[in-house]
């Protein structure tokens, strides 16, 4: 390229890419402006892409999202409980918005956190379960979410370290398996995340109510499960994001499919979200991509006119592909336990309360259980002041029995196997 077509090519470039701002410093000087600042003008000189603007808008929000959501740094934050705070806040200052969800829960939160260490060192952010850990022999089990794991690490402190001093436990609850005598209640919530928040507010326990969950539709295991607690006299109560899945699955839930008949019709209660429950608490929807038009299902899964109306979105009366929905997460976690809690008491739960006979050998087994605590004191006084002494080669025999049957566990060993003291066997 010879000189004279390289300087013409060259300031070709160089007007294109500050012809906004010399537009700019025209108007600035036709009206008497001051002069633009350097933010300004690399503003004009390099536009900044979408995701840029977005990720900007984020940033500015991101603080005053986490406060309200976490009830002034009170209260555990749910990141996509955030995302739905934030995405109001950055639609009313810039009119756009991330279109996955995930693209805020898995970049800008954490990019925010990452970048204002010292803004953010007291945030409690927390991410929902995406597996589970099962321990071995104790039969315990958690899901791998920032709650259930921080309490379960927290727990390995609470085991006391003085060997001198292990108490022996017996459970003073009344044994139960199933509802019998604990509940009658069931509350099913179609997606998993729910359950560190329903623990801190104790809602099994001060309602007396078994709760369980899942992804996506029913399993044919929890029909099954449907239908046996169904046949013992249980109320399932339903809870659910309002859009068309959701609603799909609360009518999975309670009616015969080709997989699944149900022996017994079960007694299923829809506490929402739906329409009225949105609109009662100004709930924001999110747009979504239908692939099917869904009208026929969502008359039979009993969705009103009005429903129908808000979850699918129509163009000159025709079907255009496109819909809302409106998630559970868009209630803040205390305003998700205030409305949880009206639905509970507008379906009657109560507590439970058994019949005089079980009443009477409950009496007679706290009692019992107190009789034999005391007595526990007292061995337990009489073993510090005279502590027994193991056999020398108690390692060995473990070992031994393990070997043996590799299946035990070495605490269960010593309680099977009672091995006297070298004293009292002679």
């Amino acid at each position: 390229m010879s000189a004279k077509n390289m300087k013409g090519a060259l300031g070709g470039v160089l007007s294109n890419v500050t012809a906004e701002f010399f537009k700019e410093k025209q108007r600035a000087a036709a009206q008497k402006r001051d002069e633009l600042t350097r933010g300004q003008i690399v503003y004009l000189v390099r536009r900044k892409s979408d995701n840029e603007i977005i990720k900007d808008a984020a940033y500015e929000v991101m603080t005053a999202a986490y406060m309200k959501t976490s009830e002034n740094g009170t209260l555990p934050a749910n990141a996509r409980q955030i995302m739905y705070v934030a995405r109001d806040l950055v639609l009313a200052k810039i009119g756009k918005c991330w279109e996955k969800s995930s693209y805020f829960t898995q970049t800008l939160l954490p990019d925010f956190v990452s970048d204002f260490p010292q803004r953010t060192a007291g945030w409690d952010v927390v991410y929902d379960a995406r597996g589970h850990l099962v321990e071995p022999h104790v039969k315990n089990e958690l899901g791998l979410g920032t709650i259930e794991v921080r309490s379960y690490v927290d727990s390995w402190s609470a085991v006391k370290d003085e060997l001198d001093d292990l108490e022996i436990d017996i459970d003073e609850l009344y044994p139960t398996c199933g509802p019998k005598n604990r509940y009658k209640f069931a509350l099913f919530i179609e997606k998993e995340g729910f359950g560190p928040l329903l623990a801190r507010a104790k809602i099994a326990e001060r309602f007396d109510i078994a709760i369980f969950s899942s992804k996506g539709m029913p399993t044919t295991a929890t029909r099954q499960l449907v239908n046996a607690l169904s046949r013992a006299g249980v109320t399932i109560l339903m809870v659910h994001d309002f859009d068309i899945s959701g609603l799909g699955i609360a009518h999975t839930l309670s009616h015969n499919t080709r997989r699944y008949t149900f022996r017994v019709k079960p007694k299923v209660i829809d506490l929402g979200l739906r329409l009225g429950d949105v609109k009662a608490m100004n709930l924001q929807s999110e747009p979504v991509q239908i692939n099917n038009n869904p009208s026929e299902r969502l008359r039979r899964y009993g969705a009103t006119q009005e429903e129908q109306d808000f979850l699918v979105v129509l163009d000159r009366q025709h079907w255009s592909r496109s819909g809302r929905r409106v998630e559970l997460n868009a209630m803040l976690p205390a305003q998700f336990v205030a409305w949880l809690e009206r639905k509970l008491v507008e379906a009657g739960v109560e507590k439970v309360v058994p019949d005089e006979k079980t009443f009477v050998a409950a009496w007679r087994r706290a009692r019992l259980i107190a009789h034999v605590k005391e007595s526990l004191e007292m061995l337990k006084a009489a073993s510090e002041k005279y502590p027994p002494i193991p056999p020398d080669d108690l390692e060995s025999r473990v070992r031994e029995q393990l070997a043996a049957d590799p299946a035990l566990a070495w605490d269960e060993v010593l309680a099977l196997c009672n091995w006297d003291d070298p004293d009292e066997s002679e």
